[in-house]
């Protein structure tokens, strides 16, 4: 199939979160919008103009769509198939390629951590008490500190951080 000049009017999908991947898009025209769900309702995580590629790191990982890619105007795309790149995947070096595995996991992991962060910030928000929302995960274990640390409020900066 190889790369397929597509266009979505505004308010069109490109593809949804959580749907399999086949395809990633180049941006030839308009502004597409990358979405998180949100409930019933979604966290707009970032734009892509023209030039600007999106749905790459489903090529590289081969998981799920980690978000919704919405045309904000008119948008012209050109959309280029796995199988097509595979193609040329095949000769990368395998060293190359697992860079590219390792990069793509990691923008998967920075986009579940806004999404938390996210989420966490709005909950504590909406809280009706005004308390401040709990920190996540376990607290630190009171305690002498860590070789290089400074013990809590007594002042001296840990190592490696000069003195004011």
């Amino acid at each position: 199939m190889g790369a397929t000049k597509i266009t979505f009017q505004a308010g069109d999908q490109l593809f949804r979160e959580g749907e399999p991947s086949k395809s990633m898009f180049l941006i030839k025209k308009g502004t597409v919008s990358i979405r998180k769900s949100k409930g019933a309702a979604f966290v707009e995580i970032a734009r892509v103009y023209q030039n600007e590629v999106l749905g790459e790191l489903s090529f590289f990982d081969r998981k799920p769509r980690s978000a919704t890619a919405a045309a904000v105007t008119a948008v012209e795309a050109m959309e280029i198939d796995f199988a097509s790149l595979d193609v040329i995947y095949k000769k990368v070096p395998d060293y190359l390629k697992t860079i590219m595995v390792s990069v793509a996991e990691r923008l998967r992991k920075a986009n579940d951590t806004i999404r938390r962060l996210q989420k966490h910030v709005v909950s504590g928000a909406d809280s009706s008490a005004g308390a401040p929302p709990e920190p996540a995960g376990d607290p630190e274990p009171a305690g002498d500190p860590e070789p290089g640390e400074s013990a809590p409020g007594d002042g001296t900066p840990p190592e490696g951080i000069p003195e004011a």
